[in-house]
This record gives C-alpha cells, structure tokens and sequence, in this order.
C-alpha cells in the first residue's frame, strides 16, 4: 500500500519572514517618494493660495480704496494669521473669498501672514498704507528656491522673513504696485 502525501496548505515560518522583509524594504523606499510629492504638493498649493488671495486682497482695495484691515493677532505682531481661524476675515464676509484660507499644515510653522502698513513703513514710497502677505515656510528647498517672492523698501526686506511674500500699494522707488509674485 502506498503511502498518501499530504499537500502542505499555507507558508512556512521563512517564506513569510521573507515576504514581511521584501514588504519593508518596498515600503523603506516608496515612504520617502511619496512624503516628498505630498510636501511638493502643499507647497504648491501654497503659491496658489498665495496668488488668491492677492488677487482677494486686489479686488477689495479695487471696490473699497482701502486695503482689507487685517485681523491683529498680538501673539504674532500684530500680523494676521491663518492659523487662528479669523484669516481677513472681510474677504470672507464680502465674498472675495469663499472660505478662509488655511496652510495645509496650518501650525506655528507654515501659515499665511498678512499686515496693512502706515504710509512710509520700513522706507516704502507710496500715496497711502501697503500691505504685505506672506508664506511661512516651504516643507521643500525646490519650492524655497524657485518661488521667493519679493517685497522690500529701502529700509525692511520682508523677503527675508518668508519663504514667498508679496504685497501692494508701495514700494522702494516709486509708487507702483510691487503686488506681483517675483517682482
């Protein structure tokens, strides 16, 4: 009588230490790739939202002849800023924005910043008070360097307090608008 050979149902103890050792190493090297197309991903949403509400802050200056006054938070200068929920909020209320603007991260770190100077701040020329709105932080050195921004008067840099800023109203020469990302 011949002897029936059970046919062995499931992996051995190696054949499944293997296959958790090749998930690791797949996942070790696809975590960093895919965390780095999601920074590049709020990174460029930062620009975006950046461009928004410039142009927000634009049209209500258009329609008002003033700026949007900022809502000062004192544990940040004065600056009003995206984090605490109260992001411009007459944006909001008269419609050039349809929702506050918010960081994708949104914390002490990467945030949106805005102010209304006085007439001459920081050396600025100008007919009346500028604003300025910036971008905290980018989570990529790509972004940081193709996407600084600019706005600076004869006696302050902001660029050198953003990681992208911009703004309008004033500038260190004349009376143009330097509300242009890059210019």
């Amino acid at each position: 009588m011949a002897m029936k050979r059970h046919r062995r149902l499931g992996l051995s103890a190696t054949e499944i230490v293997f296959a958790v050792a090749l998930l690791v190493i797949l996942g070790i090297t696809m975590v960093p790739d895919a965390l780095g197309r999601l920074a590049a991903a709020h990174d460029a949403r930062r620009i975006e939202d950046a461009q928004h509400i410039q142009d927000a802050i634009e049209a209500y200056h258009k329609d008002h002849g003033v700026w949007p006054p900022a809502h000062e938070n004192p544990e940040y200068g004065g600056w009003d800023v995206s984090q605490d929920g109260d992001f411009i909020p007459d944006l909001i209320k008269e419609g050039y924005l349809t929702e506050v603007p918010k960081d994708p991260i949104n914390d002490e770190t990467y945030q949106y910043r805005y102010y209304v100077y006085p007439k001459g701040s920081g050396g600025c020329k100008g007919d009346a008070s500028f604003y300025v709105l910036g971008v905290r932080a980018f989570e990529t050195n790509d972004y940081a360097l193709k996407n600084k921004g600019q706005f600076k008067c004869a006696s302050r840099n902001w660029g050198d307090e953003f990681a992208f800023v911009t703004g309008g109203g004033a500038s260190e020469t004349s009376t143009t608008n330097l509300g242009v990302p890059g210019g």
